[in-house]
Protein backbone atom coordinates (compact mmCIF):
# COMPACT_ATOMS: atom_id res chain seq x y z
CA UNK A 1 0.00 0.00 0.00
CA UNK A 2 1.38 3.49 -1.03
CA UNK A 3 1.15 5.47 2.22
CA UNK A 4 1.64 8.72 0.41
CA UNK A 5 -1.27 7.56 -1.82
CA UNK A 6 -3.51 7.84 1.42
CA UNK A 7 -3.31 11.29 2.02
CA UNK A 8 -6.02 14.09 2.54
CA UNK A 9 -6.17 17.19 1.66
CA UNK A 10 -7.98 18.51 4.69
CA UNK A 11 -6.79 18.43 8.27
CA UNK A 12 -10.21 17.60 9.57
CA UNK A 13 -9.26 14.11 8.85
CA UNK A 14 -5.69 12.72 11.32
CA UNK A 15 -3.68 10.36 10.31
CA UNK A 16 -2.42 8.56 13.48
CA UNK A 17 0.45 6.05 14.13
CA UNK A 18 1.11 3.75 17.01
CA UNK A 19 1.72 0.85 18.53
CA UNK A 20 -1.64 -1.46 17.56
CA UNK A 21 -1.59 -2.79 22.07
CA UNK A 22 -1.73 1.06 22.41
CA UNK A 23 -4.46 2.26 19.94
CA UNK A 24 -6.26 -1.27 21.54
CA UNK A 25 -6.41 -0.37 25.18
CA UNK A 26 -6.35 3.62 24.85
CA UNK A 27 -7.61 4.89 21.61
CA UNK A 28 -10.22 2.45 20.14
CA UNK A 29 -12.72 2.67 23.54
CA UNK A 30 -12.32 6.23 22.97
CA UNK A 31 -12.92 7.07 19.37
CA UNK A 32 -16.45 7.66 19.49
CA UNK A 33 -15.00 11.32 21.42
CA UNK A 34 -12.43 12.27 18.67
CA UNK A 35 -14.34 15.26 16.33
CA UNK A 36 -12.29 14.31 13.33
CA UNK A 37 -11.97 11.47 11.06
CA UNK A 38 -9.18 9.37 11.42
CA UNK A 39 -6.62 6.89 9.28
CA UNK A 40 -4.24 4.28 11.37
CA UNK A 41 -1.41 3.09 11.57
CA UNK A 42 0.44 0.44 13.48
CA UNK A 43 4.26 -0.39 13.84
CA UNK A 44 7.83 0.10 16.17
CA UNK A 45 8.70 3.31 17.22
CA UNK A 46 11.20 3.28 14.62
CA UNK A 47 8.60 2.76 11.68
CA UNK A 48 6.52 5.12 13.13
CA UNK A 49 8.97 8.10 13.37
CA UNK A 50 10.08 7.25 9.79
CA UNK A 51 6.38 8.02 8.42
CA UNK A 52 6.29 10.75 10.38
CA UNK A 53 9.29 12.25 8.75
CA UNK A 54 8.18 10.96 5.28
CA UNK A 55 4.28 13.11 6.67
CA UNK A 56 2.73 9.42 5.86
CA UNK A 57 1.47 10.37 9.31
CA UNK A 58 0.96 13.97 10.89
CA UNK A 59 1.06 12.29 14.70
CA UNK A 60 2.59 9.73 16.36
CA UNK A 61 2.71 8.24 20.33
CA UNK A 62 6.01 6.55 21.00
CA UNK A 63 8.18 6.03 23.75
CA UNK A 64 11.17 6.70 22.07
CA UNK A 65 12.58 10.62 20.93
CA UNK A 66 14.34 10.66 17.32
CA UNK A 67 16.59 14.02 17.07
CA UNK A 68 15.17 14.98 13.68
CA UNK A 69 14.62 18.26 12.25
CA UNK A 70 11.18 19.79 12.29
CA UNK A 71 9.40 16.90 14.53
CA UNK A 72 8.24 18.27 17.69
CA UNK A 73 7.59 15.61 21.55
CA UNK A 74 5.11 16.66 23.92
CA UNK A 75 4.76 13.91 26.96
CA UNK A 76 1.69 12.14 27.30
CA UNK A 77 2.81 11.01 30.63
CA UNK A 78 4.25 7.76 32.60
CA UNK A 79 3.46 4.48 31.85
CA UNK A 80 4.40 1.45 34.67
CA UNK A 81 5.64 -1.99 33.06
CA UNK A 82 5.25 -4.53 36.32
CA UNK A 83 6.48 -8.01 36.34
CA UNK A 84 3.54 -10.36 35.11
CA UNK A 85 3.23 -13.96 36.30
CA UNK A 86 0.93 -17.09 35.79
CA UNK A 87 -1.68 -17.05 38.83
CA UNK A 88 -0.76 -20.14 40.37
CA UNK A 89 3.32 -19.80 39.98
CA UNK A 90 4.78 -19.91 43.78
CA UNK A 91 6.79 -17.18 44.46
CA UNK A 92 9.36 -16.83 47.44
CA UNK A 93 8.14 -14.83 50.43
CA UNK A 94 11.32 -12.41 50.40
CA UNK A 95 12.25 -8.55 49.62
CA UNK A 96 15.97 -9.70 49.55
CA UNK A 97 17.21 -8.02 46.27
CA UNK A 98 19.94 -10.77 45.23
CA UNK A 99 17.41 -13.87 46.27
CA UNK A 100 14.73 -12.05 44.21
CA UNK A 101 17.42 -11.69 41.12
CA UNK A 102 18.21 -15.25 41.31
CA UNK A 103 15.20 -16.51 41.84
CA UNK A 104 13.65 -14.52 38.50
CA UNK A 105 17.10 -15.48 36.63
CA UNK A 106 15.77 -19.63 36.80
CA UNK A 107 11.83 -18.67 35.19
CA UNK A 108 10.82 -18.94 32.18
CA UNK A 109 11.09 -15.34 30.39
CA UNK A 110 8.75 -14.13 27.23
CA UNK A 111 10.47 -11.12 25.45
CA UNK A 112 8.89 -8.73 22.97
CA UNK A 113 12.42 -8.98 21.55
CA UNK A 114 15.16 -10.53 21.46
CA UNK A 115 17.49 -7.31 22.39
CA UNK A 116 15.20 -7.46 25.73
CA UNK A 117 14.72 -3.35 26.33
CA UNK A 118 12.87 -3.48 29.14
CA UNK A 119 13.73 -6.58 31.10
CA UNK A 120 17.65 -5.58 30.75
CA UNK A 121 16.47 -1.76 31.85
CA UNK A 122 14.75 -3.73 34.58
CA UNK A 123 17.78 -5.37 36.09
CA UNK A 124 19.80 -2.38 35.59
CA UNK A 125 17.75 0.27 37.50
CA UNK A 126 16.84 -2.42 40.29
CA UNK A 127 20.00 -4.98 40.28
CA UNK A 128 22.50 -3.06 39.59
CA UNK A 129 23.80 -5.43 36.25
CA UNK A 130 22.86 -7.08 32.95
CA UNK A 131 20.10 -10.01 33.24
CA UNK A 132 22.07 -13.19 32.43
CA UNK A 133 18.72 -14.84 31.09
CA UNK A 134 17.83 -16.15 27.58
CA UNK A 135 13.74 -15.99 26.56
CA UNK A 136 12.14 -19.07 26.24
CA UNK A 137 9.75 -17.63 23.82
CA UNK A 138 9.57 -14.13 21.87
CA UNK A 139 6.62 -12.77 21.11
CA UNK A 140 6.08 -9.14 19.22
CA UNK A 141 3.12 -8.22 20.63
CA UNK A 142 2.10 -7.53 24.12
CA UNK A 143 -1.46 -8.89 24.13
CA UNK A 144 -0.05 -12.35 22.77
CA UNK A 145 2.46 -12.23 25.61
CA UNK A 146 0.07 -11.83 28.64
CA UNK A 147 -2.21 -14.68 26.97
CA UNK A 148 1.25 -16.77 26.82
CA UNK A 149 1.43 -15.57 30.63
CA UNK A 150 -2.18 -17.05 31.50
CA UNK A 151 -0.94 -20.28 29.85
CA UNK A 152 1.40 -21.04 32.02
CA UNK A 153 4.42 -20.18 29.71
CA UNK A 154 6.61 -18.00 31.42
CA UNK A 155 6.98 -14.49 33.37
CA UNK A 156 7.51 -11.07 31.20
CA UNK A 157 7.40 -7.35 31.78
CA UNK A 158 4.12 -5.59 30.59
CA UNK A 159 2.55 -2.37 30.78
CA UNK A 160 -0.22 -1.66 33.66
CA UNK A 161 -2.60 -0.46 31.19
CA UNK A 162 -2.86 -3.84 29.71
CA UNK A 163 -3.87 -5.28 32.63
CA UNK A 164 -6.73 -4.48 33.46
CA UNK A 165 -9.55 -4.55 36.64
CA UNK A 166 -10.31 -8.54 35.83
CA UNK A 167 -6.45 -9.70 35.30
CA UNK A 168 -7.14 -13.41 35.71
CA UNK A 169 -4.74 -16.36 35.55
CA UNK A 170 -2.40 -14.08 36.10
CA UNK A 171 -0.96 -11.84 38.61
CA UNK A 172 1.91 -9.09 39.11
CA UNK A 173 4.95 -9.88 41.37
CA UNK A 174 7.34 -8.23 42.91
CA UNK A 175 5.16 -5.05 42.79
CA UNK A 176 8.15 -2.35 43.86
CA UNK A 177 10.13 -3.73 40.46
CA UNK A 178 8.23 -1.27 38.35
CA UNK A 179 9.57 0.40 35.53
CA UNK A 180 8.34 3.97 34.34
CA UNK A 181 8.52 4.67 30.57
CA UNK A 182 7.80 7.85 29.00
CA UNK A 183 4.93 8.17 26.39
CA UNK A 184 5.26 10.86 23.36
CA UNK A 185 2.51 12.70 21.12
CA UNK A 186 5.09 13.57 18.12
CA UNK A 187 4.12 15.60 15.33
CA UNK A 188 5.20 17.98 12.75
CA UNK A 189 6.50 21.64 13.61
CA UNK A 190 4.50 23.02 10.99
CA UNK A 191 1.39 21.11 12.82
CA UNK A 192 1.90 21.94 16.23
CA UNK A 193 -1.25 24.27 16.48
CA UNK A 194 -3.44 22.26 14.94
CA UNK A 195 -6.84 22.37 17.30
CA UNK A 196 -6.73 18.51 16.15
CA UNK A 197 -3.94 17.56 17.27
CA UNK A 198 -4.73 19.25 21.17
CA UNK A 199 -8.05 17.24 21.09
CA UNK A 200 -6.47 13.88 20.89
CA UNK A 201 -3.69 14.65 23.12
CA UNK A 202 -6.38 16.30 25.39
CA UNK A 203 -8.46 12.54 25.60
CA UNK A 204 -5.56 10.40 25.89
CA UNK A 205 -4.26 12.38 28.69
CA UNK A 206 -7.94 12.16 29.96
CA UNK A 207 -8.36 8.48 29.67
CA UNK A 208 -4.53 7.47 30.92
Amino acid sequence: MNLKAASLPTLNVIRMGTAHEFFSEKILPNLNKYSMHTIHYFGTASQLIEMLKEEQTDLIVTSKKFVSPGIEYIKLYDEEFVIVAPERLEIPDTDHLPSIEKWLSMQNWISYGLELPIIRRLWREHFRNRPLIKPVHVIPNLHMILEAIKNGSGISLLPTYLLGQGNGRSKIIFEHLRITNELFIAYQTKHKHLPEINEIIRIIREER
